[in-house]
């Protein structure tokens, strides 16, 4: 307590605490005596308020891994509370020095997320605030991943996550095990399990389930792996060489399809000196998962046509390409791989590798073609090459070419007949039968045929008409583009004579010109023909 006393007898008390309250009294003393005044009360009336927080700590608190955060807390009161921190039971403030109304704890390298509490507590009561670390960090791998609901192009995936929450979504990678080829990726997950679609048959894949966050990936899991089901096969057997051992006996051998969809568990070898037969009608050997076979007792000096065909528990596959083969010993086989690469308007190059066997006897080849318009079979007989280029033919016409090797002992076998379309060019005339009529003083009336089919070199997808006045240069001629083969020549001057020609197009471009027709428009007055 502060106190004043004043000459005249008064008391002043400052700053009054609670144990200034009690009974006063005055005392007068003189040498006479003593005297007592009366003794009031005197009441403190003291302020409390129980500690509230004036500046709680953050709630949410998202960090880094291995980052710091400085986390704040101010309470106030009357008296003032004192302030400290604690993780679970654990205090962070020591006893002896508890700061009143603020603490700041400073955290360090924070490796992982946790609650911390600030306790505020007084005489007249103590309260909480708690603040929630999260870590950032990437998510762990997703665990248990299993496959089921296997199918010939889909499985299902399940997997299980124990890492921390607030994931955003699943990524799915996978492809062809042992295949060196980018993996397929399927995004944006939000479940725990995912069909995946679309997978080749017959195929051993991997598969790794990738948590996401808005940090980023995490890492892959461990990958999972099957084999999808089977289905029809939709491939042939490829690389079907057969050559003669003797003029009754033939080996075949070929390679597996490139996509069986399955196991293959046998093959079976059709042949027949008549093809255009169907299949079903030509003799046949069964073999078992081998890819070589000999068939004997055939008809000397014939010409067979080979086909093999592969089997797996779903059943039969596609046919291989023909293979002709002459049970004649000492000739070619068939030439492989015949095939046109590069294709103009009059001309096609073609190329194929030399028979398989018997191919050092080749003194020259044979070569036939046919062409659809004409309907006329050709031959020539070329050098010992493995390329040549037939010319000579006709735009926008369909061929069939084949061709065969020969030895000093006879003609092999031909190769199946190839199809080859040779390119469109500009058409080889003009339209035919070209009238012009003038129909009034302003207009003429123009019909046309198009070019003859075997001149047109294409399909004709415009024409053109020109009309200019006689007398004008051809340059000032205007021009009508138009796909029909009819047309009026309108806003024409009267009693004029006009020169009209007409052209046609491929998507190539223009053909040759008409020859031009003259044709005079009406007089005023004039009508008909």
């Amino acid at each position: 307590m502060a106190s004043q006393t004043y000459g005249h007898g008064g008391l002043q008390i400052e700053n009054s605490r609670e144990e200034d309250q009690g009974k006063y009294e005055c005392v007068a003393e003189n040498s006479v005596g003593t005297e007592h005044s009366k003794a009031p009360n005197l009441y403190v009336k003291v302020r409390r308020v129980p500690p509230t927080f004036s500046r709680p700590p953050e709630p949410i608190n998202e960090v880094m891994l291995g980052s710091s955060l400085n986390l704040s807390c101010i309470a106030v009161g009357s008296p003032m509370p004192h302030v400290k921190w604690m993780k679970g039971a654990q205090d962070l403030t020591p006893e002896n020095n508890i700061p009143i109304g603020r603490n700041i704890l400073e955290l360090t390298n924070i490796q992982q997320s946790a609650n911390y509490t600030c306790i505020a507590a007084s005489s007249l009561g103590q309260i909480e605030a708690i603040a929630v670390i999260k870590v950032q960090s990437l998510p762990t791998a997703p665990t248990d991943v299993q496959i089921s609901e296997v199918t010939a192009t889909s499985v299902r995936l399940e997997w299980s996550y124990k890492g921390p929450e607030d994931l955003q979504y699943y990524v799915i990678q996978y492809k062809p095990k042992n295949a060196n080829q980018a993996f397929s990726e399927i995004s944006g997950i939000i479940t725990m399990f995912y069909v995946v679609r679309a997978l080749s048959p017959y195929t051993e894949y991997e598969f790794y389930v990738i948590a996401v966050n808005n940090i980023g990936r995490g890492p892959p899991s461990v990958p999972a792996t099957c084999t999808t089901g089977e289905t029809k096969m939709e491939s042939a057997p490829r690389n079907v060489q057969v050559r003669p051992l003797s003029s009754s006996t033939m080996v075949i051998t070929w390679e597996p399809p490139e996509t069986p969809n399955g196991q293959v568990t046998g093959y079976k070898v059709y042949y027949t000196t008549n093809p255009n037969q169907p299949e079903a009608s030509w003799d046949s050997q069964m073999v078992d998962n081998s890819e070589l076979t000999t068939i004997s007792e055939l008809t000397p000096h014939a010409i067979y046509t080979v086909r093999v065909q592969a089997y797996t528990s779903m059943g039969a596959g596609p046919m291989s390409t023909p293979v002709q083969v002459k049970t004649q010993q000492g000739v070619p086989s068939q030439p492989s791989n015949f095939r046109a690469t590069d294709i103009g308007e009059t001309a096609v190059t073609l190329q194929w590798s030399k028979p398989t066997h018997s191919s050092e006897n080749i003194v020259h080849y044979e070569l036939y073609w046919n062409d659809t318009y004409a309907n006329q079979d050709h031959h020539k007989r070329i050098s010992n090459t493995e390329s040549y280029t037939l010319d000579g033919l006709y735009p926008d016409t369909l061929y069939y070419i084949w061709l065969a090797a020969r030895s000093q002992r006879g003609e092999g076998a031909t190769t199946p007949p190839i199809p080859v379309r040779t390119k469109q060019y500009v058409p080889g005339a003009p339209p035919s039968n070209i009238t012009a009529i003038a129909t009034s003083p302003t207009t003429i009336s123009l019909k046309w045929l198009p070019p003859p089919v075997e001149r047109s070199n294409g399909r004709i997808i415009y024409y053109k008409v020109f009309h200019v006045e006689v007398g004008r240069s051809d340059s000032e001629a205007t021009i009508t583009t138009l796909n029909k083969t009819h047309l009026i020549l309108d806003e024409l001057k009267r009693w004029t004579e006009y020169k009209i020609w007409v052209l046609a197009g491929t998507s190539v471009g223009d053909g040759p010109r008409s020859h031009p027709i003259i044709v005079r428009t009406h007089e005023d007055g004039m009508y008909g023909f």
